[in-house]
Parts: structure tokens; C-alpha cells; sequence
């Protein structure tokens, strides 16, 4: 296909995308994609999970700091982490793509490529979806159904006074990431410097397996979860105002990497803003109960995952506290807003 190709034939560019999908469920999946609706029929003793996520260009992405690939790649990433911090285990995806005139048809297949890589890593089956015209920016819309054991409950509402705030893996690092593309930090020295940052802006990695080993401790553990998607002050403010006790953040014990900070030294920017406000790190936060934890870091650990205590709860109203040796003050939620329209 030459690379000015335009999308023409909506049922032969849907052939061509249902083509790229192995079907890794054949014995759940009862009818497919291909009809006017697809059925399956859920795992035995298991819940379902449904989570839908949307992302519009000009908002959520810009062709000039993403490639097609990364695009497709990161629309699903987004849902599949809203799956991972119910514990669950991604099963299917149905997409609705709103397409404008100035996609061409590779950049469109090269958008569910990106998908695809990371459906075959997770084993997820594409059900079906809707493909339609739009006059301006390219909309994805991607609904994700997972599943998760029926006793399972991973929910914001669980933190209880006493428990261990945890997240797993890295703050900040998406936020530095488009931060250097939107400054042209992009010399080949410099780019390989700052490519953890980068990956984590355009291709990051839903997690998924920490959210399952933290499923297994909740079927006999009160643990409470998150993903970071909005930044970790407004995640920790959810569960803090869900469960009614207050969330308290040691800064010290925040995960900063030696690169996060030596790039916002290089941009004169407190490293603090981008990992308590910068949002789509796509890591989990959330408390589990003080025993538990080291059984729980052990288990991370046995599998080559990451795990930070960062704090504790409290008997409180609902608020989050940033805490130093020597200072406390409230944290107010802090990322992306919609309806602001700027990230605080």
C-alpha cells in the first residue's frame, strides 16, 4: 500500500484489520468478529471486568511526538491498565475509530499493528468494533473486557487506617517523556539518554501481572488499588476520599530514577511535579494491609517486578498528605483535567 493511499472501501480496510487478531479464546469466543454482534460465554466462577477508553488527537496525541504504531499500541495499553487494577485478566477488545479525510490507509493499518503487539503479549481477542467518517481529528474508542476470580475485590473503597500505600513500579516518567518531545530533545547522544523516558510516554507497559499477583493476596487480604492514568495525587486522592481515611505520602520513599532527575535538572523542573502530577505512568497504587506487605514484595520479586511502600493510612477525612522529616502538607489532586483543559 503507498503511503498516500486513502481509506476508500470501509469493509475492505475491516478484512484487512480482522486479519492482524489471532483469536486466542476459540473455546469462550461462540460467534467472532465478522457478525453484527459478537458472543462468548464468560469463565467459569470468574467476574467480568468492562472498561471503555477514549482518546481524541489533539488531546491524547499528536502525530508529530507519536508514531501510527505507538498510537494503536497505547489507546489499548490505556484500557488493559484500567483491567490490571481490578486484578483482572484482559480477555477481549472491541474498538470504535472515528476517521478524518487526512489518514492515509497505512497509518491507519500501522495504528491496530500497534494494537496487535500488545493483544498477542496479553493473549487478547479482538471482537469486533465500528468504523466511521469524522470532518476533523482522528477519535479511538476502545471498550476492554477482562476477568477476574467472583471473591476478588481490588476496589478504591478498601483502604482501611494502618495500611501501607504501595505503587509498582517508577513515578514521572511518562510526563518527562512528552515533556522532551515537545522540547526537541531528540539528538541521537541525548535520545538514547532519555529513551526510558520516552518508552514510557509512547509504548508503556500495562501492569497487568502485578495486578494478578495482587489479585491472589485480595481473595484473603483487604487491598485497595489503583492505576496511575491522571498522576499519583489524583489516584491516592480517589482512594483516600472512597475509603474515608487519609492517604499519607512519604516523599523520600518515592520512586525518582537517576534519569528522571538528571533531565529535569537539564529542563529546570522539579521532578516532583511530573511524578506526583504527570499521570499515564499506567503503574498501580494502592494499600494492603501492613502484614501482608512482605509477602507481597516477595512475590513481586519472584517474578522480577518492582514494588515501593510509600506511605500509610490514617484515621482521616478523605484527604492526601505529602510527608517529609519535617514538613506535612495537603496534597490537592494534580494531572490531566478534561474540563480544565491544562495539566496543574
Amino acid at each position: 500500500m503507498g503511503d498516500q493511499q486513502k481509506l476508500d472501501n470501509e469493509f475492505a480496510f475491516i478484512r484487512d484489520v480482522s486479519s492482524l487478531f489471532r483469536n486466542y479464546r476459540a473455546g469462550q469466543t461462540l460467534v467472532p468478529v465478522g457478525d453484527d454482534a459478537a458472543v462468548y460465554s464468560p469463565g467459569k466462577g470468574m467476574g467480568q471486568v468492562v472498561t471503555v477508553d477514549t482518546m481524541v488527537e489533539g488531546v491524547h496525541f499528536k502525530r508529530e511526538t507519536m508514531s501510527c504504531w505507538q498510537i494503536g499500541y497505547k489507546a489499548l495499553a490505556a484500557n488493559l491498565s484500567d483491567i490490571a487494577a481490578m486484578g483482572g485478566k484482559p480477555a477481549y477488545f472491541i474498538i470504535s475509530i472515528a476517521i478524518p479525510q487526512d489518514w492515509t490507509y497505512t497509518e491507519l493499518l500501522d495504528i491496530y499493528k500497534g494494537m496487535q503487539a500488545l493483544a498477542d503479549r496479553f493473549k487478547v481477542d479482538l471482537l469486533g468494533g465500528d468504523t466511521v467518517s469524522t470532518p476533523d481529528h482522528l477519535v479511538i474508542t476502545i471498550t476492554a473486557i477482562g476477568e477476574v476470580e467472583e471473591e476478588v475485590r481490588l476496589l478504591r473503597s478498601q483502604a482501611q487506617a494502618g495500611h501501607v500505600v504501595f505503587v509498582t513500579g517508577p513515578l514521572g516518567h511518562a510526563a518527562a517523556g512528552l515533556d522532551l518531545l515537545l522540547h526537541g530533545y531528540t539528538a541521537d547522544r541525548e535520545q538514547k539518554v532519555w529513551q526510558l523516558l520516552l518508552d514510557a510516554h509512547q509504548q508503556p507497559l500495562p501492569h497487568v501481572d502485578q495486578g494478578r499477583i495482587l489479585a491472589r493476596f485480595a481473595k484473603a487480604h483487604t487491598i485497595s488499588l489503583n492505576d496511575v492514568s491522571d498522576g499519583l495525587a489524583s489516584e491516592a486522592n480517589e482512594i483516600a476520599a472512597a475509603s474515608g481515611v487519609d492517604v499519607v505520602i512519604r516523599k523520600e520513599q518515592l520512586p525518582v530514577s537517576d534519569v528522571l532527575l538528571s533531565y529535569a535538572r537539564q529542563r529546570g523542573v522539579d521532578p516532583y511535579t511530573w511524578v506526583l502530577g504527570g499521570g499515564e505512568d499506567f503503574v498501580l497504587v494502592g494499600t494492603a494491609q501492613a502484614e501482608v506487605v512482605g509477602r507481597i514484595r516477595q512475590a513481586f520479586r519472584d517474578q522480577g517486578f518492582a514494588f515501593y511502600p510509600i506511605g500509610y493510612t490514617s484515621e482521616g477525612t478523605g484527604r492526601v498528605w505529602l510527608e517529609t522529616d519535617k514538613t506535612k502538607k495537603c496534597l490537592a489532586p494534580a494531572g490531566y483535567n478534561h474540563f480544565r483543559q491544562k495539566r496543574d
